[in-house]
């Protein structure tokens, strides 16, 4: 909840569980800005460098010692996403020590081997992504080692131009991962957990911003419709 005076305003949660504290007010003056103290609005720039922030109770904070200054070209902020690919991904766990102190090379050698295999296919109209994750995720309560480090979660994902050709790569990513010959291996089974069947998951078309900056209007009205409704 916010309550606005002349010179201030007070901010308090409703739900008496939760607190509002000078840091985590003053951490929100952070939120999807590119400076950390300029904060640019529909004709309007406010300079928060002056800002000072008081606790007053436990969970009630004061704020005050923003400036406000109007813009000159007026601007208006644009947001905008294009569809960039199409997603396809795996999750699954590793537990062989051996496998996980190389992950990173083995990851890079399956690269590599998906290059040889779709040679027919530019590289730039695909890409393969790795990310690690380490936790007790294989064999939950039942880990009879439970030790930092004994397991990770591998999560990878390849973009392409169509779903059919992102799932298509990413069958033959799992595959070659899954049974990939590393030194020192011992065991000629698959080489990775999968918690889900089936173990590949359409995820569908992919995003990026495209958009975003300020831009400059001479009547801050002209592009946008407006009507008054009254039940």
């Amino acid at each position: 909840m916010g309550v606005l005076y002349e010179d201030c305003f007070e901010v308090y949660p409703c739900d008496t569980k939760r607190r509002c504290t000078k840091l985590s007010v003053a951490a929100h003056t952070f939120y999807e800005k590119d400076h950390p103290y300029i904060l640019h609005g529909p004709g309007i720039a406010m300079d928060l460098s002056g800002c000072t922030f008081t606790q007053l109770s436990g969970n009630r904070v004061r704020v005050q010692g923003s400036k406000l200054s109007a813009t000159d070209p007026y601007t208006i902020k644009l947001e905008g996403a294009r569809k960039v690919a199409y997603r396809t991904f795996v999750v699954a766990g590793v537990r062989d020590p051996i496998l996980i102190s190389k992950i990173e090379e083995v990851e890079s050698l399956v690269k590599m081997s998906i290059c040889e295999q779709y040679q027919d296919i530019d590289e730039s109209e695909y890409t393969i992504n790795f990310m690690n994750y380490g936790k007790n995720a294989v064999m939950g309560n039942l880990e009879p080692t439970p030790v930092a480090g004994h397991e990770i979660c591998v999560v990878f994902e390849v973009l392409a131009k169509t779903q059919e050709l992102s799932s298509a790569i990413c069958a033959s990513v799992r595959s070659t991962f899954m049974h990939y010959g590393y030194e020192g291996r011992k065991s000629t089974a698959g080489n990775l957990a999968f918690p889900f069947a089936p173990s590949d998951v359409e995820f569908g078309a992919v995003y990026e911003f495209s958009v975003y900056h300020l831009m400059e209007v001479n009547d801050p009205a002209s592009l946008f419709s407006w009507q008054w409704w009254r039940p």
